[in-house]
């Protein structure tokens, strides 16, 4: 009886697949780490499951499987495997509790692809399910912009109150990346995308993984992240500066080396030569101290 690896290569080679190193595809193959990976997602009748390239399934499969009411919205930039998913959970699709986005999750490196934003919106609206998590084996190449961007407010006026698109991330990723999520100041990990998420949300890595559970077989660990959104009436970090503050880290981290007087002059900011930051780096800052130099010139 074949595994089911042999049964992946042979549903791909059957339709002229094969995986492809320009999406970064390495495709989960394990059943049982899949379904430890869908358990953290923590589905009900409350929640819309949202998985970036779901490759040949499996994730999707143990998502779907995890709760009788699961439902899950799932977006797949390859073509071929896009027609090979829309046959395998033809039945899934069909009762409604799969849809199948053909397409980049991303808006190049800034946004969120619209399409998807809007069907996971109407999706919750209409369905009952405003509880939304980020469950998925990530790309490498798409990881850190598709997690930064999932920790910004999605567009709102006032006087309604800021929402984030998903609430909850449970992502299998490169365990290199993972350690730059939770990165602390003065380590090599440490960096925008850590200092950003440390004001937004709790997490930690749940759990190191090898290559054997994926096919092509990476050459790196990876890991599975998990982060919990903090609603934004109890963020640090406030909704209306989320994406200033996201480019000021960006730029300054740019000059991680430089003292911070020199960093943030060119920024166009000023620290006096008695300011005891004046000497430090970016790196050595903590988030909060960071946010405070942000607003200090935000607020000139």
């Amino acid at each position: 009886m074949a595994g089911p690896l042999e049964r992946i290569k042979a549903s791909l080679e059957a339709r002229g697949l094969k995986p492809r190193k320009a999406f970064g595809q390495n495709f989960l193959v394990d059943p049982n780490f899949a379904r430890a990976v869908a358990a953290a997602a923590r589905a009900d009748e409350r929640t819309l499951a949202v998985e970036v390239g779901p490759g040949t399934g499996v994730l999707t499969r143990a998502l779907l499987e995890s709760h009788p009411r699961a439902r899950v919205l799932a977006v797949e930039i390859d073509r071929g495997l896009a027609g090979l998913l829309r046959e395998e959970f033809s039945a899934e699709m069909a009762a409604g509790r799969l849809t199948l986005i053909e397409g980049d999750a991303l808006d190049g490196k800034h946004g969120i692809n619209a399409g998807l934003l809007a069907e996971g919106l109407r999706i919750s609206r209409d369905e009952s399910r405003p509880r939304r998590v980020l469950c998925a084996n990530l790309p490498y190449n798409a990881a850190t912009p598709l997690i930064a961007n999932l920790a910004l407010p999605l567009p709102w006026e006032p006087p309604a109150p800021p929402v984030s698109f998903v609430e909850r991330i449970v992502a299998t990723v490169q365990l290199e990346l993972a350690e730059r999520f939770f990165g602390k100041p003065g380590g090599n990990d440490y960096g925008p995308l850590a200092a950003l998420l440390a004001l937004r949300a709790t997490g930690s890595i749940a759990r190191k993984v090898g290559g054997e559970v994926f096919w092509p077989r990476p050459q790196v660990a990876s890991a599975v992240a998990e982060l919990d959104l903090r609603p934004w009436d109890g963020s640090d970090l406030r909704a209306d500066e989320a994406a200033g503050f996201q480019e000021f880290l960006q730029k300054l981290f740019q000059q991680r080396r430089k003292t911070l007087r020199a960093a943030l002059k060119t920024a166009g900011l000023a620290l006096a030569a008695a300011d005891p930051r004046a000497a430090q780096r970016a790196e050595d800052l903590p988030p909060a101290a960071l946010l405070a130099l942000y607003r200090m010139g935000r607020n000139g």
